[in-house]
């Protein structure tokens, strides 16, 4: 082969090289890192599943809800109540009475494949509900604080339930108050709980586990005024969403107080919060308005309510609140930027949740306003990003109904990602009506059998970089094959004599 064939050759080759590096690069920018340190890109649109309702159980009646005594077992929107197994053993659970509003009783519940619910452990739960969260090898995590004390109990079972290990997470917690706990966790094992206090100013307390060192690190984050109801998110670079309402007196804002024997706090806005890496002491603690509704009289109170935060397969952060003078809305944040927040026309927006299936597919979840149903929103064919809704597909739940209280009657919580749970076509979870807690599962697209469903934690870890469009890979395909085609014709010329 002569020297000059061999350089058109080589020519040709980096040619090629060039190009698949070009359009993947593109790709690349196009899909930059957003804010939360997850790969940014368009989610596909792909058809609307048809939801259908697989078990509907009641899990117990002896749940603590009588009304006006707090805190109820349905308290707190942003509990974490249920886990999963690979396996497909379901825990969730529930607070009882217990010796008085410091000393609830907590109780973990199993669901076995065959069907029994059985109680697998209790202890006090302090005032609120505890949190359950599942590990990434189908560890069980329990969180509570006893006699609200200040000593945070963690209770991790590695067989399915069946015993636990015990410990206490060190840090300055909070005593002699609820605390707002709440807790959150990633496909890796990234772990945050946390609770909130102090009207102004404000204050997270936080502790962070990383499945590497195996060790929780304690953290104090001072903010302006309280906010509550607060969803703690785990990335998956050492960085931590949080978002949550303003919950402080009226005077705190220079409002008029409530007249006598009303209620005097007030919640009229939300805040998105963004730590780049938890590891590092200097991280700047990025902070965002979500929505800020100044009050129509002074009685007004739950003005802008959060009901649920998510990211999504794009890594975008999804914010569902309701607002109290024109009903539910959903914000959503790329690179810690608002660009969208809408309406959205659901029954009863203050008990609202959104999901993805194994798709990629949007779905907004809710009570009705009666508790006769459950009502699923799908996305429509061509939506992208959970706000293109279809007419809701309501499912009868009238055998175990939930009622219109949000407090003793808590919204629906289901295996998300956020508790330790990849993506799936099935969901299993949960929701309350004063004693009464009830067990559901949601097909969301309504085929195929629940359990070959389920997808294991790492198929969500592999998930985390979206692979390429397939339209684009077909083009790169297309492109390399007509390139290296005419390589061929180049050698087969000169070969030939030309």
């Amino acid at each position: 082969m002569s020297r000059q064939r061999q350089i058109i050759i080589l020519a040709l080759l980096l040619l090629v090289f060039i190009i698949v590096v070009g359009v993947g690069g593109y790709y690349i920018l196009q899909n930059a890192a957003n804010g939360n340190g997850v790969a940014v890109s368009q989610s596909q649109a792909s058809s609307p599943g048809h939801p259908k309702l697989e078990r509907l159980e009641q899990v117990t009646d002896q749940a603590f809800g009588q009304e006006d005594n707090y805190v109820p077992n349905s308290w707190g929107v942003h509990k974490n109540r249920i886990v999963r197994t690979s396996s497909g053993d379901i825990f969730t659970t529930y607070t009882s009475e217990g010796d008085g509003k410091g000393n609830r009783q907590w109780h973990l519940m199993h669901r076995s494949t065959s069907g029994n619910w059985d109680e697998v452990k209790s202890g006090n739960a302090g005032t609120e509900p505890i949190n359950i969260l599942r590990g990434p090898h189908d560890e069980i995590h329990v969180f509570a604080w006893p006699g609200d004390n200040g000593i945070l109990n963690h209770f991790v079972s590695t067989n399915q339930g069946r015993s636990f290990k015990e410990d206490n997470i060190p840090g300055k917690w909070i005593s002699q108050d609820q605390g707002y706990a709440g807790s959150g966790t990633n496909a890796k094992g990234n772990i945050v709980i946390f609770q909130t206090g102090n009207d102004k100013p404000g204050v997270f307390v936080w502790s962070y586990y990383n499945p590497d060192t195996q060790k929780w690190q304690f953290h104090t984050t001072t903010i302006d005024y309280r906010y509550t109801y607060a969803f703690f998110l785990p990335g998956d670079n050492n960085d931590l969403t949080i978002t949550a309402m303003r919950d402080v007196h009226r005077q705190e804002l220079n409002y008029p107080t409530a007249p006598d024997g009303q209620f005097d706090y007030i919640f009229n806005a939300i805040k998105y919060f963004y730590i780049k890496d938890v590891t590092q002491q200097d991280s700047q603690l990025i902070q965002k308005v979500i929505t800020d509704v100044q009050p129509k009289s002074d009685t007004d109170h739950d003005i802008t309510y959060i009901v649920d935060t998510y990211i999504d397969t794009s890594g975008h952060v999804h914010i569902l609140y309701d607002n109290q003078y024109d009903g539910g809305h959903h914000a959503i944040l790329a690179n810690g930027q608002v660009i969208k927040d809408v309406r959205q026309n659901i029954d009863y927006a203050v008990k609202m949740r959104i999901t993805q299936d194994s798709k990629g597919h949007f779905y907004i979840i809710s009570t009705s306003q009666d508790g006769k149903a459950l009502n699923v929103y799908p996305g429509i064919a061509d939506d992208t990003d959970g706000t293109q809704l279809e007419p809701p597909t309501k499912l009868d739940i009238s055998q175990f109904p939930g009622c219109e209280d949000y407090d003793f009657c808590h919204l629906p919580t289901f295996t998300v990602p956020r508790n330790g749970h990849a993506l799936s076509d099935t969901i299993d979870g949960t929701y309350g009506n004063h004693s009464n807690e009830i067990y559901f599962r949601i097909n969301l697209r309504g085929t195929g059998t629940a359990e070959s469903d389920l997808s294991s934690q790492e198929d969500l870890v592999r998930s985390e970089q979206p692979p390429l469009p397939i339209a684009v890979r077909e083009e790169k395909a297309l492109m390399v094959a007509s390139l290296l085609n005419r390589v061929h014709e180049r050698s087969q010329q000169r070969t030939a004599g030309f």
